[in-house]
């Protein structure tokens, strides 16, 4: 294994690995490269300079063998150096799926992939238990509105019409920080590259309310551990999905927003929450609720089975099954 700083790759598997990895490029270029062939036992460096970001993305693959992750970067199936991970289909690129590993901000650093697929190896001195990810910049607490903690899910940061915000899910509620908005811009700009969805603990002064939505100034936002009872059917519903009986009928759903398309065209925007049964229900199961933004409308379906590929929702009270594929 080389000893530079830089990020190297072992298999510590009992069959041959390909590799690819994803990364923020100086000027914010998202870029992915592969792929790197490892046999059993065997070390590769697969980035031989010292790292200047904290998280990486990568996906590990076998023959016959499957790799699901919350990343979406552009790939090809023959050796690939591609800048930017939008359009990858347009562009005449796959697009897969990737996971994220914490470097800890050191230097240098190895991921060890292991039986499941691949996994960062362990590290005694940056273990996922000792750290959790935070940012913060306190501030005189009611300063700016009613102060809160609560626990919620960070569903991402976007902007529309020209507002750049951050967003939460907590218990129903809609929370948007702000730039500009009393946060730290500091805050803002970590949480732009923290992965989502993601269960947090959220600080900070509540400065205005909506019919669903809450404006709030941060002070501190903690990464809580097995602290989002669905994290597992949220992950895996992120994405571009399909019917199978109407292929002209698709919503994506990113974070916490769902958006729907038909014939390609965009027709709403809906909120989304998971939770417990359905209201009304003849029978027990996961709760996909969706809100309209525009009208405040909301309905629920259940969850059926939810794979890499496969999305089932199920109407309570007729027992119909929608059957989706995954398209992205």
């Amino acid at each position: 294994m080389a000893a530079q700083a830089g990020l190297d790759v072992c298999n510590n598997t009992d069959l041959r690995q390909s590799v690819a990895i994803g990364y923020e490029a100086p000027g914010g270029i998202w870029t992915s490269e592969g792929w790197w062939q490892l046999a059993p036992g065997e070390c590769k460096t697969v980035m031989g300079r010292a790292l200047d970001r904290r998280y990486f993305y990568y996906r590990a693959t076998v023959k016959g063998g499957e790799f699901d992750g919350p990343f979406a970067f552009c790939s090809t199936s023959g050796a690939f150096t591609i800048e930017g991970d939008k359009d990858c289909a347009a562009r005449g690129y796959d697009s897969t799926r990737f996971r994220k590993v914490d470097t800890g901000e050191a230097a240098d650093f190895t991921l060890t992939l292991v039986a499941d697929g691949a996994m960062p190896g362990p590290d005694p001195d940056h273990s996922d238990e000792d750290m959790p990810l935070e940012s913060a910049v306190p501030f005189a607490r009611g300063s700016l509105g009613e102060p809160f903690t609560q626990n919620g899910i960070f569903t991402g940061c976007e902007l529309i019409d020209g507002l750049d915000f951050c967003s939460f899910e907590v218990e129903g509620w809609r929370y948007h920080a702000y730039y500009g908005g009393g946060s730290a811009d500091s805050i803002l700009d970590d949480l732009q590259h923290w992965p989502m969805p993601l269960a947090v603990e959220i600080e900070g002064d509540m400065v205005n309310y909506g019919d669903i939505t809450v404006e709030v100034a941060l002070a501190r936002v903690t990464e809580v551990f097995d602290g989002d009872f669905f994290a597992e059917e949220r992950r895996m519903m992120q994405g571009t999905w399909q019917s199978v009986d109407d292929p002209e009928a698709q919503f994506t759903i990113a974070g916490a927003d769902v958006y729907d398309y038909y014939g390609g065209e965009f027709i709403g925007h809906q909120w989304m929450t998971l939770g417990g049964t359905c209201p009304d229900a003849p029978y027990e199961g996961i709760g996909f609720t969706r809100t309209e933004l525009e009208t405040q409308d909301s309905w629920c379906e259940h969850l059926g089975e939810v794979t890499a590929d496969r999305l089932e929702l199920i109407i309570p009270e007729l027992g119909d099954v929608l059957t989706y594929r995954r398209v992205d």
